[in-house]
């Protein structure tokens, strides 16, 4: 059975799973490039690790109401790390038998470990941000203005992480209020403030964050006017596709340094991997992997 494939429940139901292997799940799913870069690393890592042999990374298209069931046939299956995506990352949360202080702090998980009780939720969307943002913007978050768009799992793990490692401010910008004032409540820090998509007045050297799935579809317009750019942001979009975003093209047009979601997604990806194995993969091999290099 080849990474490459898509299962679903169905398939799930019907056994069609290796014990050891690992999972994404979400819907949809069809655009995940975690299994190509798990793929690598696995393949990388065998020669020095026999027991990751023959293992690999599956898609899974999971429907919402279709989670709990699907999260314990895996388990039964001998599943070895499940990870999260949309619309998953927060209705894990009640599903989970232990949560991890970096879920149980923004209220979402993206990664699950298997434990003899049953899954732990951890979130390495945070982390992996940070790492990622000092990787292609030179510092990390700390005394930095940040612009998050979306309200999601992916934003309430980006922004605690923001504020948890000393960022200098954070508006939330997202279209629906309750979800944003929501948030906003949850960060409980005067630094905080939250807005329409529509807002115009962003700080001048603002990290701007997108957080929504517009970017996910070539067609995708961008989440924010484009005119509300300008030279010395920094725009960091976590959705990733075949071709640049909207938001990112309208910041490299006026010469604003901008990156997609792929450093995010695999040093995310990379601390899931090593609290599954208690090894952290190789970056360069990830890296090559997802196209980055």
């Amino acid at each position: 059975m080849a990474a490459a494939e898509i299962l679903t429940a169905s398939d799930l139901a019907a056994g069609r799973f290796q014990a050891g292997d690992f999972a994404v799940l979400g819907n949809p799913i069809a655009h995940s490039l975690s299994p190509v870069m798990h793929q690598a690393s696995l393949a990388a890592l065998a020669p020095m690790h026999p027991n990751l042999r023959g293992r690999r990374y599956h898609r899974i298209l999971i429907q919402p109401e279709e989670l709990p069931k699907a999260l314990e046939h895996l388990r039964l299956m001998g599943c070895s790390g499940v990870n999260l995506t949309v619309p998953h990352k927060v209705a894990a949360m009640s599903l989970v038998q232990e949560i991890d202080i970096t879920a149980a702090d923004c209220g979402a998980t993206n990664t699950l470990v298997p434990t003899p009780r049953g899954w732990r939720g951890m979130n390495t969307d945070g982390a992996g941000f940070a790492e990622a943002l000092a990787e292609k913007s030179g510092a990390g978050p700390e005394g930095r203005p940040f612009v998050i768009l979306g309200a999601g799992g992916a934003a309430r793990a980006v922004a605690f992480a923001c504020l948890r490692l000393g960022c200098a401010s954070i508006l939330i910008l997202n279209r629906g209020e309750p979800r944003r004032i929501a948030l906003t409540a949850a960060l409980n820090s005067p630094n905080v403030k939250h807005g329409p998509l529509a807002e115009e007045n962003l700080p001048a050297e603002a990290v701007i964050v997108n957080c929504t799935p517009l970017g996910l579809k070539a067609d995708d317009p961008s989440p924010i006017n484009p005119a509300h750019l300008h030279m010395g942001m920094f725009i960091f979009d976590a959705t990733y596709s075949a071709q640049a975003s909207a938001l990112v093209q309208a910041a490299r047009i006026r010469g604003i340094v901008a990156c997609d979601g792929r450093p995010m997604l695999r040093w995310q990806g990379a601390l899931a991997f090593k609290a599954w194995t208690g090894i952290l993969p190789p970056i360069q091999i990830m890296a090559h992997a997802l196209g980055e290099i």
